[in-house]
């Protein structure tokens, strides 16, 4: 995997593409190594080399991807076991990431390969294919997580290990670059004419598609992506506000972010009309991200020694806790107490955890007719959101109160 990183990297270029002069900013800042990134590295490492392994494998060749935990195992070979020994370096569980990564990931990658294979066999498919984008980004290149060529059509993976946030395809600025990058290399000899681009979140039970041709992401690279990313490169533009605040690294300090959250219009009272308190709302999240971005900053900074004025950093409040419960037990125990007065009773364990244990057509077979999905709570969201709007109570009792 590359160790190297783009001043415009396709991972940023959603926030590039609407605030050019950030890019800069955030080239200058120092790359935080954190344990949810280095969670990354290894899941994205697992899957690279089982993929690698069974295109080697003549027999994994013909086959669907193996159910068998054991078989995956012996697909990986030395270097997944060199993943397993990261992976517990960082206190994560190395069998449960291979499985999640295994069969969320790579089954849907190789079952595609396998399909569009029987129906052309020159079909190939790539794994970590690095990407040329100068053309369009200066000095830009990427690593696309797999990419299959088949007859006139591109497909572009991206797998995201992390649970956060659920990444939607459609319109994905970063996806875009990888399959521009991935139609100007290894499939700059065919004639391609679609290109799908599939982002799998395995931890999310997640997967996005999105389909285009050919002419309309080089339509896209031409007219939106090279004129913003010069801007980029050249430090110039606009600075912009909105979701793509949330991973810029110079946010806590943005100017522009505190105009966006302290502005209001001109009134002579004190109160918002509708109007007012819509447009608040929608700034709310980002406001709010900001915030949170902003205490972390200044905490870190006066932690290191560089004050903030009118601020300072005191312990504080923390909760009692027993670490070594099997020796407070045995106190307990030897006070002559019966177990019922001090321990817990034994709980179901959670649904995610049966479905791994049973399977997700086990667990539906054995305790399919047990499961509820209670309604959820009342959330406020912006009327672009698909979910259907909830009735309020007063339309739910609207046919007992009329007046006919």
């Amino acid at each position: 995997m590359p160790d190297s990183h783009a001043t415009l990297p396709p991972s940023s270029m959603e926030r590039i593409l609407r605030c050019p002069p950030s890019a800069r900013l955030n080239a200058q800042e120092p790359s935080k190594d954190t344990a949810y990134t280095r969670e990354g590295t290894i899941a994205h490492g697992m899957a690279e080399n089982l993929l690698r392994n069974a295109l080697r494998d003549s027999v994994n060749r013909t086959m669907m991807w193996p159910e068998d935990e054991r078989v995956l195992t012996l697909m990986g070979g030395s270097e997944l076991l060199k993943r397993y020994s990261e992976a517990e370096g960082e206190n994560l569980d190395p069998e449960d990431m291979m499985v999640t990564v295994a069969h969320g990931y790579c089954r849907t990658v190789w079952e595609e390969y396998l399909y569009r294979k029987a129906k052309d066999p020159n079909t190939i498919l790539l794994v970590e294919v690095p990407l040329k984008l100068s053309e369009y980004i200066p000095e830009g290149f990427g690593t696309a997580d797999a990419v299959i060529i088949s007859g006139r059509t591109l497909i572009v993976f991206d797998l995201k290990y992390g649970k956060g946030v659920k990444v939607d395809a459609r319109g994905n600025a970063q996806m875009m670059c990888y399959a521009l990058g991935a139609l100007l290399g290894p499939a700059e000899l065919y004639d391609i004419t679609e290109v799908v681009m599939i982002i799998i979140q395995p931890r999310l039970n997640w997967v996005s598609e999105w389909g285009i041709t050919a002419d309309y992401l080089m339509d896209w690279a031409e007219n939106e992506l090279k004129p913003a990313a010069v801007l980029a490169w050249q430090g110039k533009g606009e600075f912009s506000v909105g979701a793509h605040c949330r991973f810029c690294k110079v946010a806590p300090r943005c100017r522009a972010l505190l105009e966006y959250s302290s502005y209001l219009p001109e009134r002579k009272d004190g109160i918002l009309t509708d109007q007012e308190m819509s447009e608040a709302l929608k700034k709310a999240g980002t406001i709010k991200s900001w915030i949170t971005n902003l205490e972390a900053y200044a905490l870190d900074r006066v932690m290191n020694g560089k004050p903030v004025p009118g601020f300072k950093v005191v312990e504080g409040r923390s909760l009692r806790q027993i670490p070594d419960q099997k020796a407070a037990i045995g106190a307990l125990a030897k006070a002559g107490l019966s177990e019922d007065s001090y321990l817990r009773p034994r709980e179901l364990k959670t649904i995610s955890d049966l479905e791994k244990l049973l399977t997700k057509k086990g667990f539906n077979t054995i305790l399919g007719a047990y499961v509820v999905k209670p309604q959820g709570k009342p959330t406020l969201v912006e009327d672009s959101d698909p979910r259907p709007a909830m009735s309020s109570a007063k339309d739910d009792f609207s046919e007992y109160t009329s007046n006919d």
